[in-house]
């Protein structure tokens, strides 16, 4: 039945008002319901936000007219797509007035030599965020210190222990993305509570030094690039553990750069022994199905689905050393392990890859190698 008397409207209880406006976003509910009366404004003023700006003028008005008269505190999640605007909004409301913010997603942010233009000097403030998601890029200027900022935000989650409640965890550096070395990490880093992280290049040995913080992670990637210096081999084989380090990691993406060896693989396999996805980027000193069988059949019991992505940009007399391994990869392939887990190979060649790959999905276990050759 139509409620259209204002009286019995208004005799709604305040809970399920709050819980009505949860389904509009903070425009929509402003427009909708503010100056209907003061008991409704009182409770709009309660309300959480949740502040997500996609279209171009809608962040102005909020700014203007929304936010001085809501409580910035209600704050539950925060999205900002345009470096103007995080620039804008953290002068105005600093990031520890936040203080019940949950979401935290900032893209396309400049790094300044400004500190007090960056929110994560405030991270310490936020002991209820769950999910932080930062973009970082150079300036118009031409200021470039997004890795040494990348660095300051690993190092006060995992060395300082900020957002305690942080299960989701991405940082990038933009389309330029370099190799972030982390000299302050400490040997043992606090283990969080984390279960996503993502993480666009590290060294190696950085990546070992994270391994005791990961024991919560479910899932990790690191899609631009995992590099290798000289010390790699001598600290992989110095780290003496029991257990596990990921147990309960079950999707594994990692980009691995020239210097990868099988050594370096099997150690990392060794901490997620329940892996059911496995999407590795690897170079053709790696096309080995034979040692691929024995690596797999000993630390990925409970393997799913592989993608092994081989990619070679070299010219000239390398080309033939390459397709004699992909001929030796493609023989060495025919044996039960590969034949029982629907194995299918998929060659592309040249710069566009995304229109010519085939992918095969398998009810149960699918194993796909999709053999990116560009010669």
């Amino acid at each position: 039945m139509l409620v259209t008397n204002p009286s019995i409207i208004e005799m709604f209880p305040m809970e399920l008002w709050l819980e009505i406006f949860n389904y509009f976003n903070s425009n929509d509910l402003w427009h909708s319901f503010h100056d209907l009366n003061r008991k409704i404004d009182a409770m709009i003023e309660q309300t959480l936000l949740h502040l997500n700006f996609k279209e171009q003028d809608s962040y102005y008005y909020f700014m203007k007219n929304m936010l001085p008269v809501l409580n910035v505190a209600n704050v539950r999640s925060l999205k900002l797509q345009e470096p103007i605007k995080v620039i804008d909004f953290f002068s105005t409301f600093p990031l520890s007035s936040l203080i019940q913010l949950r979401v935290l997603s900032l893209n396309l942010i400049y790094s300044s030599g400004d500190s007090s233009l960056k929110p994560w000097n405030q991270l310490s403030s936020l002991k209820y965020l769950q999910s932080l998601n930062i973009m970082l890029c150079r300036s118009t200027g031409g200021w470039d210190n997004s890795n040494e900022e990348k660095v300051l935000i690993i190092h006060s989650i995992f060395n300082q222990n900020f957002c305690p409640l942080l299960k989701s965890l991405i940082i990038a550096t933009g389309e330029f993305a370099r190799v972030t070395s982390l000299p302050s990490l400490i040997a043992i880093p606090k283990m969080t509570i984390i279960e996503y992280l993502s993480i666009d290049a590290l060294y190696f040995e950085d990546l070992i030094k994270l391994l005791p913080a990961l024991r919560n992670v479910k899932s990790f990637h690191i899609d631009e690039g995992v590099y290798f210096n000289d010390m790699n081999d001598i600290r992989s084989r110095k780290m003496i553990f029991r257990t596990p380090f990921m147990p309960k990691c079950i999707r594994l993406h990692l980009n691995l750069e020239m210097g990868t060896t099988f050594d370096h693989i099997k150690y990392i396999l060794k901490h997620t022994p329940n892996l059911q996805g496995l999407f590795l980027s690897i170079r053709p000193n790696l096309l080995n199905a034979k040692r691929w069988e024995k690596l797999l059949s000993s630390k990925c019991p409970n393997l799913l689905k592989l993608e092994l992505t081989c990619t070679d940009y070299r010219y000239g007399d390398y080309s033939a050393v390459v397709y004699e391994r992909l001929e030796t990869f493609e023989r060495e392939r025919q044996t039960p392990f590969w034949i029982e887990r629907n194995t299918t190979i998929s060659y592309v060649q040249g710069y566009d890859h995304a229109n010519h790959i085939v992918r095969s999905y398998i009810t149960k276990v699918s194993f796909i190698l999709i053999l990116r050759v560009d010669l």
